[in-house]
Order: C-alpha cells, then structure tokens, then sequence
C-alpha cells in the first residue's frame, strides 16, 4: 500500500465566471484550502487575487492572511505562485518576506523550470488567446529561484512544462544547487492549454526514463483538461496527484468545487488499495 499525496491548485488567475467556487478575498482563499485539506489534499498552492475584481496580485499581506488562516484549521502545506517578469529578485520577494515570520513561512520553495508559450485555445471555435505571450524563465531566473529556496530553507517544488525542465534540473542537481529526493510536478498539456507533452502513458514513460538513478518525488497535472481521468495511471507508476481549479475550470462539466475534485481523487486512490497521505506523512515522503 502506498501513501499517495494529493496537491490541489485552488485558483490560480481563473475567472468566478468559469467557475463560482474560485476563491478571490483571503477568507475565501483561506476557507476553500481548508475545506480541500479536509477532503484530501495535503498540499495547496495558490494565488491572491483583488478581493474585489479578482486580478491577479502579489500583495504580501493577502499572502500572509491565507496562511495564518488556514493555519489557523488545518495542517496542509502552502506554496504561493510567481508573477511574470524580468527580474527574478522581484518575482520571487514574496517568499523572501513571509519567510521572515514563521507564522507566514511557505513549507515549499519554488523554481518553474523552463521558458514556454502559454497560450489559451479554444477547440470549439479554433482561436488563440494570446498569442504573443512567452512565460521566460532562463537559466540566470531559474538559479536565482533555486538558490534562494535553499537559502530560505525550502525544498523547492519544480515545474516541468517540458523535456527541457528536466534537463535543467538534473545540470542544478549535478551543481549542487539541488539535492535528492527532487520534487517535480509534470504539467501536461490538455485541450485548452496546448503546451508541452499531451497527458498520456508515453509523456509520463519519457519524463520517467529521464529520472533513472535519481530519486525524486513526481506529480502529475493536467493543464486545460480534467486530471481525474489520468489519476489511475499516475498512481500506478508511482506518482502523486495534482488537481484544482486553478488547472481546469470544469466550467462545463458541473463546475465541481476544489474540495469535490479533492474527494473524487481520494476515492479513486483508496480503491486502488493506497492510502490518501496527511500532511504530516507528506512532510515526511517530501523530507521536508
């Protein structure tokens, strides 16, 4: 029996129009991890986002007030987002200063692992959204992520949107930045996200044969597309689970709420015969 850690993505930068469970204000960023922790999740990522437009910000103290709240009911592990940018020191200043406060630390570093095109498509009417958009993380960004989540004490979590993350891992890990076990989150590509490898046995294979000799703790999502189909498949190689709303919206299919995809994903690891890890055995499967 394995234990098999399920991450949820609460919100990310998706619309309540899409989905009205996606949490804008900190109470309610706060209340829907501590209501996904509960239904299985043991790691959350998140945004903050204006309470009242829902845009995308970077403001420490809504940082802070999700973790002293969902602190204050629940043991799941936190980790924020990065803004894009040019400067790596901007990008990554948040971590920097809720570290400062135990109360506000993040229990996860990060580093997104390679440049990509992130473009929005939609299959049903054949258009592009943002097609000029380029997320760029060179090497100099990635090094300056790495390295500061070793400073603050953080085992950073890394983002593969393709091959070439793996690649730079493995050239950190050679250098030292990195130590072993690794922690990766395979993004694969679905419908409206078209990056990347597509979710499937054979993406998941080549990731895999990249990591022989290396330990490392892997999870699987699928951006643009629902995840729960690939949870069998994930678990039976060995992996972890990421799912959320930040991910896909379901804004078609019953637009389910963090904490159902959350119950869903648990049951279908439990009639695998494994166990749904806590956060404390979290912690201790990461060596956090």
């Amino acid at each position: 029996m394995a234990q098999v850690i399920i991450e949820a993505a609460i919100n990310g930068n998706a619309s309540k129009k899409l989905n009205p469970h996606i949490g804008y204000s900190p109470e309610e960023i706060a209340n829907d991890a501590i209501a996904t922790c509960r239904a299985g999740a043991s790691i959350i990522h998140f945004h903050v986002r204006d309470p009242e437009t829902g845009k995308w910000v970077q403001d420490v103290p809504y940082y802070a007030e999700v973790y002293r709240r969902s602190r204050a009911a629940c043991q799941a592990l936190l980790w924020p987002t990065f803004p894009f940018g040019d400067d790596p020191a901007k990008r990554f200043s948040h971590f920097v200063e809720l570290s400062k406060d135990p109360a506000t630390k993040p229990d996860l570093g990060a580093g997104d692992m390679a440049s990509v095109n992130l473009v929005g498509y939609d299959p049903a009417t054949k258009k592009i959204q943002g097609e000029e958009t380029v997320y760029q993380n060179s090497y100099a960004t990635i090094r300056y992520f790495l390295t500061m989540s070793r400073e603050l004490g953080l085992r950073p979590t890394m983002q593969i949107f393709d091959p070439s993350g793996i690649r730079a891992a493995l050239i950190f890990l050679d250098q030292g930045i990195l130590t072993e076990p690794l922690l990766f989150k395979f993004y694969f590509g679905g419908p409206e996200l078209p990056f990347g490898l597509p979710p499937s046995l054979r993406s998941i294979e080549a990731y895999l044969d990249m990591l022989k000799g290396v330990r490392v703790n892997w999870f699987a999502a699928t951006l643009g597309g629902d995840n729960l189909p690939m949870v069998p498949l994930i678990v039976s190689l060995g992996g972890h689970v990421r799912i959320g709303l930040e991910d896909y919206q379901y804004a078609r299919e019953g637009r389910f709420s963090n904490p159902q995809l959350a119950e869903r994903a648990a049951a279908m690891i439990r009639a695998m015969g494994h166990e749904v890890a806590t956060p404390e055995q979290t912690r201790q499967i990461l060596e956090l």
